[in-house]
């Protein structure tokens, strides 16, 4: 009796610290958002007539004509250009990719448990990050996910890909009475992101089994890209 209330008790705390991380993750989102906002700020008031005026009678620049309406203000200041119009941004042909891969197997992941691919091969445009396995859009568009994962013998595992709070897919691994058995998924989602979404794979259920990540022939991955 008393461990079946221990057992209880450690469920509820389990919970408890569920419910916090999602919080916190959505504070970070929050924050995410507040601090490009911030950034538009700072880049409005560094485009201001005010602004260019001031650093007119402080150095000498040269200007370009543009084919636009505006112009591109040169300074002889080392690596400093300013624009008279316009913000900074994430070209449209810069390219957003990346590819990630577990460098070890995770064993029986719990319920709500995130995937941290922490092998990074490519991240174009820093989007990545393996510490956390979230994705984060650095620029609004149409993008592509895949991933490939691996399920251990003699077990079950359930994951779900989200963007932030939503599950958009789902794939299931099953290898139950069989011995040195491993079972894959592979899943692709096209999905429309903005700017600071989040892209994280995360289990859906207790496993029953490891999730396995061995060298080239069982490795289980997380990719993404940008369409142009």
């Amino acid at each position: 009796m008393r461990q079946e209330q221990e057992i209880h008790d450690i469920q509820i705390d389990n919970q408890a610290l569920r419910t916090i991380i999602v919080r916190q993750e959505r504070a970070i989102r929050e924050l995410r958002v507040e601090n490009q906002a911030l950034r538009n700020k700072v880049d409005d008031l560094q485009t201001s007539p005010s602004t260019t005026a001031k650093n007119k009678s402080e150095e000498k620049e040269e200007k370009i004509p543009s084919s636009g309406s505006g112009q591109i203000e040169m300074s002889e200041s080392p690596g400093k250009i300013s624009l008279s119009k316009g913000k900074r941004a994430i070209g449209t042909g810069t390219p957003i990719a990346f590819y990630a891969y577990m460098s070890k197997s995770e064993h029986n992941p719990s319920n709500h448990h995130m995937l941290i691919f922490d092998t990074i091969t490519t991240n174009l445009g820093g989007g990545y990050n393996r510490h956390s396995g979230m994705f984060s859009a650095p620029a609004t568009g149409l993008y592509v996910f895949t991933w490939t994962i691996y399920t251990g013998e003699h077990g079950k595992t359930a994951f779900a890909i989200y963007v932030n709070d939503d599950i958009v897919s789902s794939c299931f691994g099953e290898t139950d009475g069989n011995s040195r058995d491993y079972d894959s998924e592979t899943g692709t989602i096209v999905v429309s992101l903005n700017q600071h979404d989040d892209v994280y794979i995360r289990s859906i259920m207790a496993c029953t089994t490891y999730v396995p990540s061995i060298d080239w022939h069982a490795r289980t991955t997380f990719a993404g890209w940008k369409l142009d």
